[in-house]
């Protein structure tokens, strides 16, 4: 089985940096930017040329073209229009991308460490060490989590999920569905896992190559240690138990 390009469709603080990261040191094929199609990144002049043109084909084709080197790519769902998502398929489908859908089976949890990245300014461990000392000595407090959007945003993630999921189904594509608590709150080794998956992306690999450390080092961000600083979280947490009951 020859190696194949790998494509990771998940939502926001679903564990996907760090999972890419792994895939990306294994992979032979280049790694480009997360999430490239976001503001200020690598790609963000498709995403933000398409936003005054609106012509689909074209979209495709300048997806198309970024995508020569057939480049490891992590794209978060819910952030760009599905126009942009759509394209991205079509175009990994055509190059032979291995693709990987990354969910989280808790979502109230995903959404609320979303919230408390939005309301501290803090996206990963080195945010976290830089801003949370602030938060607990008091010299920084956290924005206050608008309870008003909530629903709007479960809905949000909920639809862009579908809506992928929709367009692999319709397309016929075989992807493989990774789950957050399976790769990180599992008795195997999240290094044994991924090792796995990379082999059924045609990459050799196996649980103790180094490069997989990237699991060995990560730390997480520990939200817990100024969630009851963030006004409204409690709430916030106690509706999204609601919200995204399964």
């Amino acid at each position: 089985m020859s190696e194949q390009p790998i494509l990771i469709l998940t939502l926001r603080r679903t564990g996907g940096t760090d999972f890419t990261t792994a895939l990306v040191k294994l992979s032979s094929f280049p790694a480009v930017e997360h999430e490239p199609f976001n503001r200020r990144r690598k790609l963000s002049a498709i995403s933000e040329s398409f936003a005054q043109h609106s012509d689909p084909e074209r979209l495709r084709a300048e997806i198309d073209a970024a995508l020569d080197q057939s480049p490891n790519i992590k794209h978060c769902v819910e952030v760009q229009p599905i126009a942009i998502t759509r394209a991205l398929i079509d175009v990994a489908q055509a190059r032979g991308y291995y693709i990987i859908v990354l969910t989280r089976r808790n979502e109230a949890k995903r959404i609320g460490s979303l919230l408390l990245a939005q309301a501290t300014g803090a996206w990963g461990p080195a945010g976290a060490d830089r801003v949370y000392p602030r938060i607990l000595d008091g010299t920084l407090r956290p924005a206050p989590i608008d309870l008003s959007r909530l629903a709007n945003r479960v809905h949000a993630d909920f639809a862009a999920l579908g809506q992928t999921l929709t367009l692999l189904r319709n397309r016929g594509i075989d992807w493989d569905w990774i789950v957050f608590e399976e790769i990180y709150l599992s008795e195997r080794s999240s290094a044994e896992q991924v090792a796995a998956i990379a082999r059924r992306a045609g990459i050799q690999a196996m649980p103790d190559d180094p490069r997989l450390t990237v699991f060995a080092k990560s730390k997480g961000q520990n939200s817990a240690a100024i969630a009851s600083y963030v006004p409204n979280f409690a709430e916030a947490m106690a509706r999204l138990e609601t919200l995204c009951a399964t």
